[in-house]
């Protein structure tokens, strides 16, 4: 599997990243552990959880995905093997009842934040769930507006300077807000964030369409990470669900209807036309259009059976022509 610089650092991350999500709610131990030995075996090493995976299923409180990795570096002795990243800041602290049927933000008033304790607390917790003396990547998972940014940036640091964390990152930031956090941190000296996650995919939904993704990367961000500041983007649910290839999950995914457009009617006659040009599926396309893009963009690869695992990583290696990306991001009316 191909393998790409991380950041401005030395380290090496493989070009799609294994997302952990579903393990041990979805998907139980021997079907995780056998998805990460198949990722290992084809050269993979970028493994990415959060504390939270996953509170909102049936079975799920928060912390399963991660007791699922612990088990697995224990009994396979992988640790050294990965870069593993994980996340904080978005822990329920509310019922999953409450949570879904709460008035406003859930995410923003429902969730743990990112205060200096919180921090901390979080670290060791996750760090005994996994099984390990260290996190390779950990992000702060969704900005949190009531705790000072210095606060979050200094505990953060802290838990760097401890050997706890080595690189620390943010998920679903407004890039002013990753700037500000970015100077920050340079002006003091402490650990500054290396990588942004965010939801990325083809298409496109109306502005101010509520996903409940989050905002969806774009040309800000690109052109941010473009200026030399040394970051790693990452998308997450790059194949919606699985609605590039299954239209009934628009029957069955609320959240799908902000991407019926006009507009996505083009997309998909593009990605088709490029994946009968190429012979990939529509899928292995996605992810080169994303990993071909400038900067690259790392996808998240979340499935839960292993013939999809397959072809994902079958697309590691996959690159679009210059041509072919114009072909793709050429404007829309």
């Amino acid at each position: 599997m191909k393998m790409l610089n991380f950041a401005d650092t030395t380290e090496k991350v493989s070009s799609l990243a294994l997302g952990c999500l579903p393990f041990g709610t979805k998907m139980d131990t021997a079907s995780s552990f056998a998805q990460l030995d198949y990722y290992l075996e084809q050269g993979g090493n970028f493994l990415d959880t959060a504390n939270n995976y996953s509170f909102w299923e049936e079975n799920g409180n928060g912390g399963e995905s991660e007791r699922v990795l612990g088990k697995w570096f224990s009994e396979r002795k992988t640790r050294d093997r990965v870069f593993l990243a994980t996340k904080l800041g978005a822990f329920p602290t509310v019922s999953r009842e409450e949570f879904f049927s709460y008035k406003g933000d859930p995410w923003a008033d429902c969730t743990e934040g990112l205060s200096r304790k919180t921090i901390l607390q979080a670290v060791d917790n996750s760090l005994e769930r996994l099984g390990t003396d260290r996190i390779d990547l950990l992000y702060a998972h969704v900005d949190d507006r009531t705790t000072d940014q210095a606060e979050t940036l200094e505990a953060l640091n802290d838990v760097v300077k401890a050997g706890k964390v080595r690189y620390i990152g943010c998920s679903n930031f407004k890039v002013w807000r990753l700037a500000r956090a970015r100077e920050i941190s340079r002006a003091r000296g402490w650990a500054e964030y290396k990588a942004v996650q965010m939801f990325h995919t083809y298409l496109q939904s109306e502005k101010y369409a509520a996903t409940g993704m989050g905002d969806q990367m774009g040309d800000e961000l690109f052109d941010y990470a473009r200026s030399g500041e040394g970051v790693t983007l990452l998308g997450y649910t790059p194949l919606l669900w699985g609605s590039y290839t299954r239209p009934e999950k628009y029957d069955e995914i609320d959240r799908l209807k902000a991407f019926v457009r006009p507009q996505n009617t083009e997309r998909r006659k593009r990605l088709n036309a490029l994946a009968s040009e190429t012979g990939w599926s529509v899928n292995q396309v996605i992810y080169a259009w994303m990993l071909s893009s400038d900067p690259a963009v790392i996808p998240l690869v979340a499935v839960s059976k292993m013939e999809h695992l397959a072809e994902d990583l079958a697309a590691a290696d996959y690159r679009l022509s210059d041509a072919q990306m114009a072909y793709l991001n050429a404007p829309l009316d």
